[in-house]
């Protein structure tokens, strides 16, 4: 049995963490499922415990991190849980404002202890028109 494709993962692998290593400035995007449990719209404060560790060892190594995250919506719609329909526009914009200040605090919390602040970002449509040419800026 030939142990050829385990050692191309292997250095796939290899590759990847060394292409991460040295990077100068990292960009995360934080889905809805991995920071809000699907079932109760609660915020998974263990994981993204863990995240913010990463965060703090990257940072050490003299490295930018910038996370875009999402689930406000899956955070701010557990007040619409009774509702047995999809939610209509302006009540996932109602779940979204509650939802974002429930991640942002959860964020600034974690990150406090760990001696970091929080920062947050608004894009407007014209941001992300221009969004492929102000990445390559960054």
């Amino acid at each position: 049995m030939s142990s050829l494709p385990a050692q191309r993962d292997s250095t796939a692998l290899m590759a990847s963490a060394i292409h991460l290593a040295s990077a100068r400035r990292l960009i995360v995007k934080i889905g809805s499922s991995l920071i809000a449990d699907a079932e109760t719209g609660e915020i998974r404060g263990p994981w993204l415990e863990t995240l913010i560790e990463d965060v703090v060892r990257f940072f050490a190594r003299g490295q930018q991190l910038i996370i875009v995250t999402s689930g406000a919506v899956a955070v701010g719609s557990r007040h619409f849980n009774q509702l047995n329909r999809p939610l209509r526009i302006e009540e996932k914009q109602t779940a979204a404002a509650i939802g974002q200040v429930r991640l942002m605090l959860a964020y600034e919390q974690t990150l406090k202890r760990h001696g970091f602040g929080v920062g947050q970002v608004l894009l407007t449509n014209e941001d992300i028109d221009d969004l492929p040419l102000r990445i390559s800026s960054i």
